[in-house]
Order: structure tokens, then sequence, then C-alpha cells
């Protein structure tokens, strides 16, 4: 739901004040989800009756929490579902967007664009340090069939500058809003989860489904 970008400069954030094991792994698991060309990568499951939708989260602590204890490429992976389900409440409820209105989602994607290169420059990325790691054989693939090189070279190329445009739906203020939020609430779930508490409840954080 978020941009790769947008992923890439949380845990840029996060690295200030957490320390890692492997920032290679780290950085392709915070997008790998959305390097998904079949199966459900996000977890994405109905819930209410239908009514609503979340990521399910616990899912993924039970199924890969000691990856995730050892290897970066799992913790990021789950750190963008949480992202995912946080920047779905910062969207829709918070600034009332709704993709079920025609054009939206366009709007968005074209704001994305604008937005990539000034992003990875206020936040310091680098296109070079986004590795198309081999995953054939990780447990992760369980998940989702991945091109994990088609989509790294894509987000390579977003790193290019595009000419400023108007801006429909996210703003420059609105995308470092969410980036400074996002990193503090995974910092609280990654304490939270070494600390032996309880992960983040993924039906808190379900959405409603967008209405026509």
């Amino acid at each position: 739901m978020a941009s790769s970008m947008m992923h890439l400069a949380v845990v840029q954030e996060m690295k200030k004040k957490i320390r890692f094991q492997n920032a290679e792994r780290l950085d392709l698991g915070v997008i790998l989800p959305d390097a998904a060309v079949d199966g459900n990568s996000h977890l994405k499951r109905s819930i209410c009756g239908g009514t609503k939708d979340t990521y399910d989260l616990e899912f993924f602590r039970e199924k890969f929490g000691e990856q995730m204890k050892q290897d970066d490429l799992y913790l990021g992976y789950y750190l963008h579902l949480v992202q995912d389900l946080y920047y779905r409440n910062y969207l829709y409820v918070e600034n009332h967007w709704n993709s079920a209105i025609p054009g939206n989602v366009e709007k968005l994607h074209h704001d994305y664009c604008v937005l990539n290169g000034r992003i990875s420059q206020r936040y310091g990325l680098s296109k070079d340090k986004i590795s198309a790691l081999d995953i054939t054989t990780e447990p992760i693939c369980e998940l989702a069939v991945f091109d994990a090189p088609g989509f790294v070279v894509e987000v390579q190329q977003q790193f290019a500058t595009v000419s400023e445009e108007s801006l429909f739906v996210l703003t420059a203020e609105m995308a470092e809003e969410y980036i400074r939020r996002a990193a503090e609430f995974c910092i609280k779930e990654m304490e939270n989860l070494r600390n032996g508490k309880n992960g983040l409840d993924s039906i808190a954080y379900a959405w409603k489904k967008p209405e026509k």
C-alpha cells in the first residue's frame, strides 16, 4: 500500500535507533511483499462477515517468528505488513481517502512517482544498497511467488528525479509525517516482541471495505 520508497525510508529512520543484523536482507525484506507475482503475499484476509479486511500478522508471527529473531529478511517482511496496516489507517481513516472512487488509485501512484526522488534524497537512500538476493530456497516463498530480481530493478528505477508536478492525494509533508510515525510505531512493535509481549492485533487495525 505504501510505496517502496516509503517502506525503505521507514526502516532507514529505524536504523538510527535500532541495530539490525543485516541491512541488505532488511532492505530487500521490507519491499519483498510487493515483489509477488502470484499468491497472497500480504496475508490479506476478510473478517467481520466480509465487511472488513486486514493482514494476518498473527499467522506470520506464528509461522516465521523464529526466523524474524535471526534473519532481517523475515523481520523486514513483517515490518512491511505492519507499515501497510498503519498506512491504511493513516490514509483511509485520518485523511478520508477512498480507493473505490474512479481515478483515485492512479492519482496516488502518480504522487508516489513524483515524491520518490525527494524521499530518497531526504532519507539518504541509495539504489546501490538494494540487492536482488537469491531467495528461491527461502521458506518465505511458501507465501507467494516472488520476482525479486525484476522488482529490485523496478525499485532502482524509482530513484530517478522526476520534474516537479502537481500532487493529488499525498503531499510531501504527509509522506514525511507517515514515515516518522510509522518508524516509531514499528520500533514499539519490535520492542514489544523482543520483550516477550504480545504483537500487534491485526483485527484492531482492520479497515472497512471502501464504498463505491
